[in-house]
């Protein structure tokens, strides 16, 4: 009989503090889309949309997504940023963009605001998130009382807007993933 050599190395990770661990993302359709070294709450937010950076020379990370064409975006007054966006595999939610082509190739990697969460099929609470510059008095040049009165007047309707949308993406989300369940067993 021959003899059998193993060279393996066994290690034990219980000494290992918890915040230094690996930390997975999933898409509202549950698809596995981010496994980085630390946890997205921690990492810092672009002041223009509020998406968290991922700063690719000094985060390790592996991003799951396909790569879709570019969209050029107003950020201000004769302000343009050109964005590579990156979608979901599974569903095409939206769930990042860089500025350069090439994945991981310029400076930082975009994760927007309330795509991804850590656990499966759930909304992240940053749908609940307002975006910088998208209150009901943003922009109007209005100040004071004037912006104020505005401004309670219209959150109750933005507010009702935004719970809609998100709930409509909740839906449209928990329908995919309900189809997918079905047909995976009806094939068993």
């Amino acid at each position: 009989m021959p003899k059998i050599i193993s060279n393996s190395i066994i290690s034990s990770s219980d000494h290992r503090d918890e915040q230094q661990g690996l930390h997975s993302y999933y898409c509202l359709c549950s698809e596995f889309i981010l496994v980085i070294d630390m946890e997205l709450g921690q990492l810092p937010r672009r002041e223009t949309d509020n998406s968290i950076i991922l700063t690719n020379a000094t985060r390790m990370y592996k991003l799951h997504a396909i790569q879709t064409e570019a969209k050029i975006v107003k950020r201000g007054e004769n302000l343009f940023e050109k964005q590579y966006r990156l979608h979901c595999p599974r569903c095409s939610l939206l769930i990042a963009y860089e500025t350069t082509k090439h994945l991981k190739g310029g400076p930082y990697t975009y994760i927007v605001q309330g795509a991804l969460n850590e656990i499966q099929g759930v909304p992240h609470d940053d749908w609940e998130q307002e975006l910088p510059g998208t209150g009901p008095a943003a922009g109007s040049g209005k100040t004071g009382g004037e912006a104020e009165a505005e401004e309670d007047s219209g959150m109750e309707v933005e507010l009702q807007i935004r719970a809609d949308e998100n709930q409509s993406a909740a839906a449209q989300a928990r329908a995919f993933l309900a189809a997918s369940m079905a047909s995976s067993s009806s094939s068993s």
